[in-house]
């Protein structure tokens, strides 16, 4: 708990007694105080600034961490006897997604950039047509257990 005056708007330095603080703590605090020629005060505002400075990063960087990870998130659609795709509806799906035993999978009017952006993987899938403009490689680096691949 905080006693005697409020802080006032332009950094000025007032008495204030905080509850709470482990003696030991307290003493380390004094005599690095001592050692360093500075106040008590001075080592205590400092490690305020340090701890609200660190405070408001891990905020940003736990924040980017979960927007990264949502963003990274892969869909799945499996277990479907026959399947057309178009690269519009993998546009508005807006995340990638990993196909998985589908007996017959086409994909139409898809471009190689959003089969590349929004397919993460072709698994076990009896037949799968594409069109001829997506490279083969391309096609072949995402699929695994395929038994018929079409170019059409």
């Amino acid at each position: 708990m905080a006693t005697g005056n409020r802080q006032k708007e332009g950094g000025e330095k007032e008495n204030i007694s905080i509850k709470g603080i482990q003696k030991n703590v307290y003493d380390k605090v004094k005599n690095l105080a001592r050692e360093t020629g500075k106040t008590v005060g001075d080592l205590t505002n400092d490690a305020f600034k340090v701890v609200l400075s660190a405070a408001n990063e891990t905020k940003k960087v736990g924040g980017e961490f979960v927007k990264g990870m949502k963003e990274s998130m892969v869909s799945s659609v499996q277990d479907i006897s026959s399947l057309e795709i178009s690269g519009n509806e993998l546009i508005m799906n807006n995340r990638r997604v990993s196909f998985r035993n589908i007996d017959h999978l086409v994909f139409k009017d898809i471009t190689e950039k959003d089969f590349a952006d929004f397919v993460d993987s072709i698994v076990n899938v009896k037949t799968l047509e594409v069109p001829k403009t997506l490279s083969k490689f391309l096609v072949l680096e995402r699929s695994k257990f395929i038994e018929n691949l079409k170019f059409y």
